[in-house]
């Protein structure tokens, strides 16, 4: 599943037809987390089997990416859900951090994910408290974006990835880059970083459109080149 994944997000990173990428499960759930039969059987090890590359490639995508989390989001599916750059959930949504419960720490990036959303001292409290956090909590804490009815998550997600798809691709995925370059480094090299990104846009059509756009006062009509 992670190969497949894997060669799904690399398409799409390609694919300059793509303006937005909304991840979700193919069921009731975002996902249960590792098949905690195949680790107690010690078929697989979780550092055997699991890819980081695959979270850290949607993480890295040019697009942006919003999470539809309905019902449990649980342990291996966490790194999916938090490698994206929004989530929509409902209160019945949950997020569990179940590492814990069965004597492990975190992994495939888990720890660095949630720290980032939330700060050390939060982190390690739901880390640590192996307890489910439901949607209401996450709109507080900042890991949700929107919280809204179970039965409207999917079109939330999707109405929200179509606005985002006809904004200039180019400036959004600079934009994305920039932020998260600027969570690792200082001041000064994130000035440098946005500087030599912001090249690309000044030579981009989008660039030329909304500044046309703007003085025609009319709605510009981005396509992404």
């Amino acid at each position: 599943m992670f190969v497949a994944f894997r060669e799904h997000v690399d398409a799409i990173a390609n694919d300059e037809t793509v303006g937005c990428v909304v991840v979700t499960g193919a069921g009731r759930s975002f996902c249960a987390g590792h098949d905690l039969g195949a680790i107690s059987s010690n078929e697989h090890a979780p550092s055997k089997h699991f890819e980081p590359e695959t979270v850290d490639a949607l993480e890295r995508l040019p697009q942006p990416t919003i999470a539809k989390i309905r019902g449990h989001c649980f342990t291996g599916g966490l790194e999916f859900a938090l490698a994206c750059d929004f989530r929509v959930m409902s209160k019945e949504s949950a997020l569990l951090y179940a590492f814990i419960n069965i004597g492990l720490g975190p992994d495939g990036g888990a720890s660095w994910l949630l720290s980032r959303q939330v700060g050390y001292s939060k982190a390690l409290e739901i880390a640590t408290g192996g307890k489910r956090v439901m949607g209401e909590e996450c709109l507080k804490l900042g890991l949700t974006n929107k919280l809204v009815e179970t039965n409207e998550i999917l079109n939330v997600a999707k109405n929200w990835a179509k606005d985002l798809s006809e904004k200039p691709t180019i400036g959004v995925g600079i934009t994305k880059q920039d932020m998260i370059f600027s969570l690792n480094n200082n001041l000064l090299d994130t000035i440098e970083f946005e500087a030599k990104e912001q090249v690309a846009a000044f030579h981009s059509e989008d660039l030329k459109e909304g500044v046309s756009a703007f003085l025609e006062k009319r709605k510009a009509n981005f396509k992404g080149k």
